[in-house]
């Protein structure tokens, strides 16, 4: 049969990578000196690589527990955490992502078994749902830090994540897994079975897995809670105080904050099944065919508080909708206001005219009161804040379906050279949906009184009349297909001999096709929801690609040259939305002794614009900006010189601009520099220890991100910049009716960072103990506007509810390898920072886990995550980062069995 390098022993590792005992004790098989790992298309031995690589086996996967890989990846130190996880109740949509370096999911590229996976996520952006990856499939997963566009192609700026999949199980094993919060709500489980087979010419694997996982509610948390202006019976607010309506709609009382927490989810919920087969049969000695195929359906779970409704965002509830006792309280409360500044001003006046009689002494002059609450109740009146509790809780609900399927084959030369060409497709389709939600339109209709009701209730609670006129089910549905086919070539060429061997070679071509749809709800593309006006979105494009790699070995087994080798790589990509893109990279691996190894490696990267940024219909939004052309004092720039559109005392109505964003199909490609350098010791006086030291730099030029709104303002009305005209657009009157904001290429991103990994496997007769280290040091990361010229410096910088650019992250872990049991813990730390409102501590978490081998086929596993019961800080007072731990102390307890 033939010799599948992908996935043969990776013994030659060692240490580097290991995250337990000796990896060759663990995989059986012949030994092997070259392997094929992420980074490169050309076996060689692994320590040779210019690129840093971490290995997280299938028994690091199985001993942590987890239910999904990307809450395993978003431990390791060289992740960010601007990904999208469980935690993102409110927005997240389920999915959960994987973002390498803090630069973005979409600039992370995640790989099958060496093949792209189809995007999976809700809408038409470029990013895959790590849930529809079964864990008990998983043979290890390759994380490569570096830029890999020159192997890859797009997306792989920030690096590649490749997920090996098992090729081969011999009978039938059956695992389950449940576990339990200690403080509540989100508990989970997962039951997957594992079967294959092998014959004289093939085998084959296949797994079918059920998991769930329940929310976690803002009660569950007593260190979690949520208040809004919004109330149930109505909150009015004047410029003379603010009120709360008692339920009776006729009393007004103290303003209050509203508890919505009591109707919040912090976490989501998830149900999942997915079905995943695989096999090769050899056709002959020198043949082999090869396929996958893959089906996850998946549904997933939020809820928020009923939808907020208040003046700026469609509820136009005037003074005149308000009972007469609602107004005479309120003509009440301004009456003592004005009789309080009337006081003042005659207070003022006496002291003005003591003043003025004592010379206008300088500085003595008294301050004059300011007339704050307006010229009458009315006047002064700002806002009613309702929310329809009473009409239920937003409920989303995501459905999603992802298929894939690869066919392929594979062989050997007669001249020791390999061949494989394959063909994969994949599709993803999802529903989302949202019930209890609010339809703009017919709630005017309401307060304008052309809708059915009569005498509509408000405050003190909207009536149920109103709700049930009101009130639908918000429905959107959205796809995304992947078509890719690749043929590759790949040995030595043995007529260019260096003194080291020879010229180490591979080339291949590769077409890839990508659609996809986003239809929202008619609702929300006619501008008739709580939210914001959104058009469907339709769009594809594909590209066809060549790429040529070699391997030089220079030198091995000189004096004070052990190994000095070269990689080069080079692809060619011909895109039919933009162009062409070329990408390149080079490496040196120089290692003076066996002991210590020297290595780096510069390539360049690109990231082409998605679907989404390229077709993403229309969006409206209402941005709070400055018009340059006001006259009023709300400008206090004063009038700008370009306003002969507008006519004399002009004033902007309002503080929002309606704005228009989405996509741009005259977007180019984001570009990349990556430069690493390296060391790897593995000296000789230590058994089984290593130590690794990496540096990275990336740099971003024209990377995809909305413009400054008001700089586009002020460039054009100020400064006269046709360009920036041209996105403005005026009525008769000289209101701005639209601003277009559609995403441009003016960003750039700078981060540079170490990375360290230690790793030390002490042999005792009793057995063996395994302890790594890893970390990582950001030292920079800035981001730069090239549209206003500003650079914004993100290091310590923690987002309220997302990003984290901490100066540490790291990961410990020891674990004891018994003759048939082990024990293992493992710290995670974040380091402090800063949020725009609070200072955040750091964070450390301790997680135990333990395991025993019953027998020869049964396996018992249990573990305690967050021992300490570690709390997130908040970020705000009211927000908390969905980076950090909501679950608390959890335990879980798995058993399997192998038939």
């Amino acid at each position: 049969m033939i010799k599948t390098k992908l996935s043969v022993a990776i013994a030659t590792l060692g240490t580097i990578t290991s995250t337990g005992v000796m990896a060759q004790d663990a995989v059986p098989g012949p030994e092997v000196e070259e392997v094929v790992v992420t980074g490169s298309r050309i076996a060689r031995d692994p320590l040779s690589t210019t690129g840093p690589i971490t290995i997280v086996d299938s028994e690091a996967i199985q001993r942590s527990g987890v239910g999904t890989i990307d809450e395993l990846l978003n431990q390791l130190p060289s992740m960010g955490t601007t990904g999208i996880n469980a935690n993102d109740n409110n927005g997240g949509g389920g999915l959960s992502f994987v973002d390498l370096r803090n630069l973005g999911s979409e600039r992370t590229l995640v790989l099958v078994n060496g093949r792209r996976f189809v995007s999976s996520s809700s809408g038409t952006s470029s990013a895959v749902d790590m849930n529809n990856i079964p864990v008990d499939m998983i043979d290890r997963i390759e994380v490569l830090t570096d830029g890999a566009s020159a192997v890859y192609g797009s997306d792989a700026v920030a690096g590649v994540i490749n997920v090996v999949m098992k090729k081969s199980v011999d009978g039938v094993r059956v695992s389950a897994r449940a576990g339990t919060t200690d403080e509540g709500g989100g508990e989970n489980g997962e039951f997957s079975i594992t079967f294959g087979g092998e014959g004289e010419r093939g085998s084959f694997v296949g797994n079918i897995s059920h998991a769930q996982r329940d929310e976690i509610a803002y009660n569950d948390r007593e260190w979690a809670g949520l208040t809004s202006s919004m109330s149930p019976t109505g909150n009015i607010l004047t410029n003379y105080g603010n009120f709360g309506v008692a339920a009776d709609g006729v009393t007004l009382g103290a303003y209050t904050p509203y508890d919505i927490g009591q109707h919040m989810w912090l976490s989501g919920a998830m149900e999942r099944t997915s079905a995943t087969l695989s096999g090769n049969f050899s056709v002959t000695d020198a043949v082999e065919l090869y396929s996958e195929a893959s089906f996850t359906t998946k549904t997933t779970n939020q809820q928020l508080a009923a939808q907020p409704m208040y003046g700026s965002n469609g509820l136009n509830l005037t003074p005149d909708h308000m009972p007469a006792e609602v107004q005479a309280q309120l003509q009440e409360s301004w009456q003592a206001a004005e009789d309080a500044y009337q006081i003042e001003l005659a207070a003022y006046n006496a002291a003005l005219a003591e003043w003025q009689a004592q010379g206008s002494p300088e500085g003595l002059k008294p301050t004059e009161p300011k007339q704050a609450h307006g010229a009458s109740w009315d006047k002064g009146f700002t806002d009613v804040r309702l929310r329809p509790v009473a009409g239920g809780t937003r409920d989303s609900e995501q459905q999603t379906d992802t298929y894939r399927v690869l066919f392929g084959a594979r062989g050997d030369l007669a001249n020791g050279w390999g061949w494989d060409a394959f063909y994969s497709y994949g599709k993803n389709e999802g529903e989302n949906t949202t019930a209890n939600s609010y339809n703009k339109r017919l709630l005017q209709k309401v307060l304008d009184g052309t809708s059915p009701i009569e005498n509509p209730q408000f405050l003190g609670g909207i009536g149920a009349d109103v709700i049930d006129y009101i009130r639908y089910t918000d429905r959107e549905d959205n796809e995304y297909e992947l078509t890719n086919f690749g043929a590759s070539l790949t040995g030595d060429i043995e007529a260019i001999q260096l003194p080291a061997g020879a010229l180490g070679f591979a080339a291949g071509v590769e077409y890839r096709e990508e659609s996809g749809e986003f239809n929202p709800s008619a609702e929300t593309q006619s501008g008739d929801t709580f939210g914001n006006r959104q058009d469907a979105t339709a769009g594809e494009y594909s590209v066809t690609e060549v790429f040529a790699e070699f391997n030089l070995p220079i030198l091995a087994g000189a004096k004070y040259a052990e190994e000095l080798s070269a990689d080069i790589a080079v692809r060619y990509s011909d895109f039919d939305t933009f162009g062409e893109q070329s990408t390149g990279k080079i490496g040196l691996v120089y290692a003076p002794t066996e002991d210590l190894r020297f290595r780096t490696s510069l390539s360049t990267a690109f990231r082409a614009p998605g679907i989404y940024e390229l077709y993403s219909g229309v969006a409206q939004s209402y941005e709070y900006l400055i018009d340059p052309c006001d006259t009023s004092a709300n400008n206090k720039d004063g009038q700008g010189g370009n306003c002969s559109m507008v006519g004399a005392g002009f004033q902007q109505a309002g503080n929002q601009v309606p704005t228009n964003i989405g996509g741009n199909q005259e977007l180019q490609p984001e570009e990349a520099k990556t430069f690493t350098a390296g060391i790897v010791w593995t000296p000789s006086f230590a058994e089984d220890l290593s130590v690794t030291l990496d540096y990275f730099d990336i740099q971003i030029e024209d990377a995809i991100t909305s413009p400054d709104l008001q700089r586009i303002l002020d460039d054009c009305n100020r400064d006269g910049i046709a360009v920036a005209c041209d996105r403005i657009q005026r009525s008769d009157n000289g209101q701005i009716v639209a601003l277009e904001g559609a995403l441009m290429n003016i960003g750039e991103i700078n981060t540079k960072g170490v990375d360290i990994d230690v790793v030390q496997n002490f042999h005792y007769d009793a057995g063996q103990l395994a302890v790594r280290a890893q970390a990582t040091r950001l030292l920079e990361y800035e981001e730069f506007n090239s549209q206003t010229n500003q650079t914004t410096d993100k290091m310590d910088y923690i987002g309220t509810s997302s990003e984290v650019f901490v100066k540490w992250r790291a990961l410990a872990s020891a674990t004891w390898y018994g003759s048939d049991w082990d024990l293992g813990a493992d710290i995670q730390h974040l380091s402090d920072g800063h949020s725009e409102y609070l200072r955040v501590p750091s964070h450390t978490y301790l997680n135990l886990k333990a395991g025993w081998d019953v027998n020869e086929a049964t396996r018992l596993s249990a573990g305690i995550d967050n021992v300490t019961d570690r709390e997130p800080a908040t970020t705000s007072g009211s927000d908390w980062n969905s980076a950090y731990d909501f679950q608390g102390r959890y335990a879980w307890a798995g058993v399997s069995y192998q038939f």
